[in-house]
């Protein structure tokens, strides 16, 4: 019996085509999770500012309109804040490489409201509902307010973030956890 060492021009080939697709197919898998991760990323930076601007809107020191305060009643679509709405330019790894983002906001007056005629407020309208207020409180009861943020992705499809959240005329100095703090949250580190 004759023993033939080595390998044959086809176990060869068929070697190098696994490995081939092998390579081929991590590289493609690469390449999507790239993607992927640069997607991510740009979603997060406008979650990001969506949650600022949020943020930035609910905290105002004063109900009333102040020059130079930030008031409650001001707090308006577009308004309002020390965010103001439009385009910014964020930079993401380099001074080079800048993202656009276009931040929005639409504010919706609320107010709570007897409904069922009984005297207790049981219901929230807001403009153009059937039981409005004829005779408007100083304040509205509640400010509903929808954040939208858009961008161009890295494919240059627009891509739209939308962040909801609820502003009440209470300033957050006046809020319950602001006068009541445990002494130990008032200490210093």
């Amino acid at each position: 019996m004759n023993k033939i060492n080595g390998f044959t021009l086809i176990e060869v080939s068929v070697a190098s085509l696994i490995i081939m697709l092998g390579v081929t197919g991590y590289v493609t898998l690469q390449s999507e999770y790239v993607v992927a991760d640069a997607k991510i990323n740009l979603r997060g930076l406008a979650l990001q500012l969506a949650q600022e601007k949020l943020t930035d809107l609910a905290f105002f020191q004063q109900l009333s309109h102040v020059d130079g305060m930030q008031s409650y009643q001001n707090i308006a679509t577009n308004l309002g804040g020390s965010i103001v709405a439009g385009e910014r330019d964020i930079k993401l790894s380099s001074e080079s490489n800048l993202q656009t983002y276009d931040t929005q906001w639409q504010v919706e007056n609320l107010y709570y409201v007897d409904t069922g005629f009984d005297g207790v407020a049981d219901s929230w309208v807001k403009a153009g509902d059937p039981f409005f207020p004829v005779d408007l409180p100083r304040n509205v009861d509640l400010k509903n307010v929808i954040i939208v943020v858009t961008w161009i992705d890295i494919n240059g499809e627009s891509k739209q973030l939308k962040m909801f959240g609820n502003i009440a005329p209470i300033a957050q100095s006046q809020s319950f956890h602001a006068k009541y703090r445990s002494p130990s949250s008032k200490a210093m580190p």
